[in-house]
């Protein structure tokens, strides 16, 4: 899916983490992956625990992060607006009472309903729960003193990759969806 029409701003939205005991094992790793892989080397970042900011590196985007606030809201609240008109219409015509009787207020309070249901839907989206697993378990590796390989993969495929590679060689992975 291109970002310019995708509900989230991020490039490379799916992201890997595989902890390990030593820098030179995941370096190593690192190599590997950006030999054998379709990820370029920048897509591969080891985190150390003497690193400054290992939030950035484990969720660099904070910029598609802020067009994922904006995109989500913009179109899942439009979205969920028009299914609530849509729902208006389908009572309309089944012939629900209240909704024959009273159009235009039924009309806006179920695309109202669905507004905020769409508006909802979006804050979970922007959160990115599916990320929340990924950045604890790196970062409290890190507190352990052990080193955390990210990749951030741009696509679905990247991600499998990167993940089939990191299981031959049986490392603690943690994932984003």
């Amino acid at each position: 899916m291109k970002p310019s029409v995708s509900i989230t701003g991020e490039q490379e939205a799916h992201k890997v983490a595989a902890i390990f005991e030593t820098e030179t094992d995941a370096k190593g790793v690192a190599r590997v992956l950006s030999q054998e892989t379709s990820l370029d080397h920048e897509q591969v970042i080891v985190v150390s625990p003497q690193d400054q900011h290992p939030g950035e590196e484990l969720e660099p985007e904070n910029q598609g992060i802020w067009q994922t606030l904006v995109r989500s809201h913009l179109w899942l609240g439009i979205g969920g607006a028009v299914a609530g008109f849509i729902v208006f219409l389908i009572l309309s015509a089944i012939g629900v009472g209240f909704i024959a009787q009273n159009g235009v207020v039924a009309a806006a309070v179920l695309a109202a309903l669905g507004l905020i249901l769409g508006l909802l839907l979006a804050g979970g989206v922007t959160l990115r729960p599916d990320h929340t697993p990924y950045v604890a378990k790196a970062q409290s590796a890190l507190k352990e003193g052990k080193y955390v390989l990210t990749v951030h993969a741009s696509s679905s495929e990247q991600l499998k990759e990167a993940t089939t590679v990191l299981k031959n060689r049986n490392v603690r992975l943690v994932r984003t969806i």
